[in-house]
């Protein structure tokens, strides 16, 4: 039993790694998991020539900003990402601060200035969320190692700091997820709220979410199977067997 435990711990806590990184590099490149974002903001018509994009996606780490193209029949509007900001752990999306500077001068895009206070006070729970993200990889990563650790040279307190690693792991990435729920929700709901008559509005990625919460829901069935590795099976196997008494007839 305890191999299957450990084999299962393994699979759950790497697959659980691969999704939070995914989600915390989506869109730090072009073309990579661009569409795998917190929220993508779409901007007020302006003049081609103005310089302005007409979305700006903003994920964990960095935003993209493109062009909408709509197809030839007009069925189909696709985005086209034509820049992504560098990658940084504390990444903050202010959309005037995206804008070229003659735009944000000249004051005639109708933008809500509302909408970029909302932004500046989202800027802490958004990197409070990607710290979460790094401390949760950072624990999975040494679930892992210990892992390892009890293949290549098994030892009697191994199956506990690998318990306790992913704890801290689910408790990091579930806290990081529910901040992307409420930015999700929430916030996405505030900016269509003040972007009435504006022509702003935002839009969620299910698939940010679903990634994220997907890692949540394999790191708390790792975690049940390392207590139960831990605290059931080993107290179980440590237990001294009944002693049998022959009964005189």
């Amino acid at each position: 039993m305890s191999g299957f435990n450990g084999l299962f711990q393994t699979v759950t806590v790497f697959i659980a790694f691969i999704l939070t990184l995914l989600c915390l590099f989506a869109g730090t490149q072009r073309n990579f998991l661009e569409d795998v974002d917190l929220l993508t903001l779409y901007t007020p018509a302006v003049s081609k020539d103005s310089g302005a994009r007409d979305f700006y996606s903003v994920h964990a780490m960095s935003y993209c900003q493109g062009t909408l193209v709509t197809t030839d029949s007009g069925a189909e509007v696709t985005r086209n990402v034509t820049e992504c900001s560098n990658r940084t752990l504390l990444s903050s999306f202010d959309p005037t601060q995206a804008w070229p500077k003659e735009i944000t001068s000249s004051g005639n895009m109708g933008w809500p200035r509302v909408i970029s206070d909302d932004f500046h006070a989202f800027i802490m729970t958004s990197q409070v969320m990607a710290v979460m993200y790094c401390i949760g990889v950072g624990a999975m990563g040494a679930a892992m190692l210990v892992r390892v650790w009890a293949t290549l040279a098994p030892r009697a307190s191994q199956g506990l700091f690998e318990f306790w690693f992913f704890v801290l792991g689910f408790s990091s990435i579930s806290i990081a997820s529910v901040i992307a729920t409420v930015i999700a929700f929430e916030f996405v709901a505030l900016i269509n709220a003040h972007g009435k008559g504006s022509d702003v509005s935002a839009q969620y990625s299910e698939k940010f979410l679903g990634m994220s919460w997907a890692a949540v829901g394999l790191l708390l069935a790792g975690s049940l199977a390392s207590f139960v590795n831990v605290f059931v099976n080993k107290r179980a196997a440590g237990a001294p067997a009944p002693v049998s008494k022959d009964i005189e007839g």
